[in-house]
């Protein structure tokens, strides 16, 4: 799932309890279990949410992917309108 989001370059938001952080996740490490995004290393045991900000354009409506706790929700923008 990172590797995707790394290959695309999707603006993610990613929610770690009351914080959140926005921007492209750059690095995923699997041995450390640790995602990069702006230079911040974050466990990914700490991530509740990741919401896509701009989905590639063949994705449709709002689907969410799970995978164990963590979830990847996606937003499509129709006519300036979160869908």
């Amino acid at each position: 799932m990172f590797e995707k989001l790394i290959s695309c370059k999707n603006e993610v938001s990613i929610r770690c309890g009351k914080d959140e952080i926005k921007g492209v996740i750059t690095n995923y490490y699997s041995a450390f279990r640790l995602v990069k995004i702006r230079n911040v290393l974050i466990p990914i045991e700490l991530i509740e949410q990741i919401e896509v900000l701009e989905p590639p354009s063949s994705s449709s409506g709002l689907a969410p992917i799970s995978r164990g706790s963590l979830r990847l929700v996606v937003h499509e923008r129709l006519s300036g309108q979160v869908k």
